[in-house]
């Protein structure tokens, strides 16, 4: 496969979905929040991760924010202006799976979402970077750069911000090169890693 098909990118559809959710689970296995929502060791982690990445994923892809390599070995969860928080109705069909993978660990998880959702809350509209992530095996490689800039084109072309939680430092400094730049600081749980938000306005 040539350098340019490797690294093409194109919206994800409905049949993606469950490589996509592999793909970042494996992606995400070693990343700080993740290891502190579901720890190593934890029963079925990996099952667990794959289900958090389908269920976002998922909701992603019906407003149109989910985007995928061409081999689906990297993705990128968006969420476009007015969409970055579940309906009603979308919380309430997806509550029976965040029951099964919180499981006795759902307090950690209630308690991040009401720490992002609160500072989330007081931004103006703009669209939202849930996660992005790349196999272990293909990082370093470029697909993580040709993701955000097909969607920060976008953002540029339609003159909307952009924003997202970054992780860690290797994340931040991708973000930074696009255009992101640290927001403030998130008041988080005790015993969670700290998260980075980061905040783009359009070229």
């Amino acid at each position: 496969m040539s350098d340019h098909l490797q690294h093409a990118v194109r919206p994800a559809t409905r049949g993606d979905v469950d490589r996509l959710s592999q793909t970042m689970a494996a992606a995400f296995a070693e990343d700080p929040l993740f290891c502190h929502l579901l720890p190593p060791g934890v029963r079925a982690r990996d099952e667990r991760l794959r289900r958090v990445f389908a269920v976002d994923g998922a909701r992603s892809l019906a407003y149109g924010g989910l985007w995928t390599t061409v081999d689906a070995d990297a993705a990128a969860v968006w969420f476009p202006p007015g969409h970055w928080r579940g309906t009603s109705r979308e919380d309430l069909r997806e509550l029976p799976a965040w029951l099964r993978i919180g499981g006795r660990r759902m307090q950690y998880f209630q308690q991040v979402r009401s720490a992002l959702y609160a500072h989330h809350r007081e931004l103006p509209p703009h669209w939202y970077l849930l996660y992005i992530g790349t196999r272990p095996q293909r990082q370093g490689q470029g697909l993580g750069d040709v993701l955000l800039r097909a969607v920060a084109d976008r953002c540029d072309a339609d003159r909307q911000p952009a924003y997202l939680e970054a992780t860690c430092e290797r994340s931040t400094a991708l973000y930074r090169r696009h255009g992101f730049a640290e927001r403030g600081t998130l008041d988080m749980p005790p015993g969670c890693p700290p998260m980075i938000p980061m905040w783009r306005d359009p070229r």
